[in-house]
């Protein structure tokens, strides 16, 4: 068995802090895994059980690096979440994780520009390169 590494924070390239990222995801079990990947792989993370949780917590601030947040086509006001929340906050970068690769490209285009997709299931290897990619 190999143990488990704890990595040292994951640091902005502009601000040269940790990386913050705020996950979004309504299934506790899953957000609690990512979140536990992620603090292992240096980041500090927050989670909001919502799209309306997430906005809250942006507006409240301090505003995270990354946003994370899964979408799905039966939740569609989370689409006018995600404008609001890049309209008020053009430099926070958005990577949605959706089983429904299509139908998140169209509501990427329509959220924000330069926003990210990551599909089902996870790819964490993957995910991490993308995260770090965006910092």
């Amino acid at each position: 068995m190999t143990p488990c590494a704890i990595h040292p924070p994951v640091q902005a390239a502009v601000t040269g802090r940790p990386v913050s990222i705020l996950v979004v995801d309504g299934a506790p079990k899953t957000a609690t895994v990512l979140v536990k990947l992620l603090r292992v792989d240096g980041f500090v993370v927050e989670v909001a059980a919502d799209a309306a949780a997430a906005e809250a917590r942006v507006e409240r601030g301090p505003q995270p690096d990354i946003l994370v947040m899964d979408v799905s086509p039966a939740r569609a006001g989370e689409v006018e979440t995600l404008r609001r929340i890049h309209a008020r906050h053009p430099t926070l970068r958005l990577v949605l994780v959706t089983a429904h690769p299509q139908v998140a490209e169209r509501l990427a285009l329509g959220a924000a520009p330069g926003c990210r997709i990551v599909t089902k299931p996870i790819d964490y290897s993957g995910l991490l390169r993308l995260l770090e990619a965006v910092t």
